[in-house]
């Protein structure tokens, strides 16, 4: 029993601290490990303290105090999921910000944008910007902010010189002659660092 508590620590830290190094080198340089691998991480990360807290539950120890902090997340998490509220929604929009999934909302070839998270009370249509290099890398470009929230059916989109192109169908009604008038825009949105 002791020696899978201390494999399992060995384990959580140093995958903490893969992936505090990913987070320093992606700030640094905009590149890093691709995202759906380093959610994969953050959750064996969660997984494995848990675990922890559970085998090293002792009054008064340290490593119990840091351990705490992912069963007492998770434990916030699903009042909030089961109860709702403002305050638990703030409180569980610090604590999921660092292992929140980043969700794809257009991806063609090796072009990626993911929703921004900005919390359960965040603002709309902030977007991320990145592309796939090699197998499971990826360069952050930056954020762009649009309009309204991207529809996947009839849109493109085009990194061309730290700018994105964003074509995309707008749907007006006509009431003169009572149809529907669908015409194509081409939006040229700055990318912010």
């Amino acid at each position: 029993m002791r020696n899978i508590n201390r494999n399992l620590k060995r384990l959580h830290f140093f995958l903490l601290g893969f992936v505090l190094l990913n987070f320093i080198i992606q700030l640094i340089s905009s590149y890093g490990i691709h995202t759906n691998l380093i959610f994969i991480l953050k959750c064996i990360i969660y997984l494995s303290g848990i675990s922890l807290f559970i085998l090293n539950i002792k009054p008064f120890n340290k490593i119990t105090y840091y351990f705490s902090f992912y069963i007492l997340s998770t434990t916030i998490m699903l009042i909030f999921y089961l109860f709702g509220g403002l305050f638990l929604g703030l409180l569980t929009s610090l604590i999921s910000y660092p292992i929140y999934p980043k969700e794809v909302k257009y991806a063609k070839e090796d072009l990626r944008i993911y929703n921004k998270f900005g919390g359960f009370i965040g603002a709309c249509c902030k977007y991320e910007v990145a592309e796939n290099k090699l197998i499971m890398f990826q360069k952050i470009y930056g954020e762009i902010l649009l309009q309204g929230t991207i529809e996947t059916e009839n849109v493109e989109m085009k990194l061309v010189n730290n700018a994105i192109e964003y074509r995309y169908n707008v749907e007006n009604y006509n009431p003169e002659l009572q149809i529907e008038i669908k015409t194509d825009t081409l939006e040229k949105i700055e990318i912010n660092k």
